[in-house]
């Protein structure tokens, strides 16, 4: 099958002056539309999740913690439609997939600015160890030969 196309939110739309791009695993995405009958009580349509799974051969995307009931209780993943998808942020670590967005934006006269890593999750990860390493008591040398010699005055 095709690659399967989803509409981007209006905020992507400003930013890259395209309206749809192939959806990808870690892909985020916000569900627009729903079977009533299913859906009405799952209530997932508004719902945001990362796309987890693409069903090619099928047609369908399975979004993380998108669930339908089975008949014995179980929970199994919905399969959803694309066309009920709607992009609220593209994963762009792929290489291709990049320069094929920045050619699409750029035929729009837009421009793929650089996404900067996000520091602050490195400050809290440095925090972590160093708490981390607080933690750990040291043993010292010294405090293990002053009970040594505090045994030999007992004697």
């Amino acid at each position: 099958m095709k690659n399967m196309n989803v509409h981007l939110s209006k905020d992507l739309i400003s930013k890259y002056g395209i309206k749809n791009f192939p959806v990808r695993k870690g892909d985020m995405v916000r569900i627009v539309r729903g079977d009533a009958e299913k859906d009405e009580k799952l209530n997932i349509v508004g719902k945001e999740g990362k796309v987890i799974k693409i069903m090619t051969d099928k047609g369908k995307v399975v979004v993380e913690n998108i669930n339908i009931a089975k008949s014995d209780g179980k929970m199994k993943p919905r399969k959803l439609d694309p066309s009920a998808l709607v992009l609220t942020k593209i994963v762009l670590e792929d290489k291709k997939r990049k320069e094929r967005l920045t050619k699409l934006a750029s035929l729009r006269n837009k421009v793929v600015e650089e996404e900067p890593e996000p520091e602050p999750e490195q400050a809290v990860k440095e925090a972590a160890e160093e708490k981390k390493e607080e933690k750990v008591p040291e043993i010292t040398d010294g405090g293990k030969e002053a009970e040594e010699g505090e045994e030999d005055k007992d004697e």
